[in-house]
């Protein structure tokens, strides 16, 4: 009677099997996928991974192009000694001393977008993959007129380059000078343009404002001179961290100075612009490829 029984239990536990294994088969040939996602977030335990500057740093995509286009910064010698400032981390360093060249550890800020292919009269376009790269001083100083008000001083300076790459095409370069960006020209004109670049491009970085360059003439405003160099900053000794954990620092900036995150390029590369996304800015950022929320907190005040 005993093993009749069992042999029962067996049949149904069999039967049970057999008409699960159809179910997934079946689930599989229309939303494979989808179930796929709904089976691992059944998992006690499961997080999805976050597609964020972390993940991207890390990523085994994003990150060798992240290191492969990190720049070679060439700072301008400050013709009054008052400017030798390597960008830094905010937060550990936000006064001229601990940022001199030779003294502050050097650091930049990385941010991914991506753009997906869209298909243009029937005709698929590339996606477009673009790299950011911000560096923020402690300060800023356009002009060396004897009145403060007439020298373009605030507290706290963000620049940055833009690295744009198309599917299957050529890396080109973007560079933020004062509130615009300049391309193939020379000087600051505010140039949407965009510059053809190998892996580590040199950059000049002009003293006082800090605006960048792709050559030594012109790159702070019209007919400025380089007034020499005062070092390189090699790639390797340029620390790079994820752009989107710098809002959880919860840090107060200069109104002048808006933060990445904060302006049009952050969420569009293409923009011509380095201000304010809009009039009421918020510390919500767009990541790699999912909008992520930021995060609570920074890995650098664990």
């Amino acid at each position: 009677m005993r093993r009749g029984q069992a042999t029962i239990e067996l049949l149904i536990l069999l039967g049970v099997a057999v008409a699960l294994i159809a179910f997934i088969a079946l689930a599989a040939r229309s939303d494979g996928a989808s179930l796929a996602a709904r089976i691992a977030k059944a998992i006690p335990g499961h997080q999805p991974e976050r597609r964020d500057d972390r993940w991207a740093l890390r990523s085994d995509s994003y990150g060798p192009l992240l290191r492969r286009y990190t720049p070679e910064l060439v700072l301008e010698r400050d013709r009054y000694g008052e400017d030798s400032a390597v960008p830094v981390d905010p937060a550990v360093c936000r006064k001229p001393w601990c940022a001199a060249f030779g003294t502050g550890r050097a650091a930049a800020f990385t941010h991914v977008v991506r753009r997906a292919g869209v298909v243009v009269g029937g005709v698929r376009q590339p996606g477009v993959t673009y790299l950011q790269y911000w560096f923020y001083y402690p300060d800023s100083k356009t002009l060396h007129f004897p009145v403060p008000k007439l020298q373009g001083f605030h507290r706290d300076d963000w620049e940055g380059m833009i690295v744009r790459i198309p599917d299957g095409g050529s890396a080109a370069a973007r560079l933020t000078v004062h509130q615009g960006l300049v391309g193939n020209s020379p000087e600051w004109t505010g140039n949407p343009g965009w510059q053809p670049i190998a892996a580590h491009p040199t950059i000049y970085r002009a003293a006082g404002s800090h605006a960048n360059g792709f050559r030594r003439l012109g790159i702070d405003a019209p007919l400025d001179r380089w007034n020499g160099d005062l070092g390189r900053l090699p790639v390797a000794e340029l620390h790079l961290i994820p752009g989107d954990t710098a809002p959880s620092l919860r840090l107060r900036y200069d109104p002048a100075a808006v933060p990445p995150w904060r302006k049009q390029l952050w969420t569009n590369p293409e923009s011509t612009s380095t201000g304010s996304a809009s009039p009421r800015p918020t510390t919500t950022t767009t990541t790699t490829t999912t909008p992520q929320s930021r995060s609570p907190r920074d890995p650098r005040r664990t």
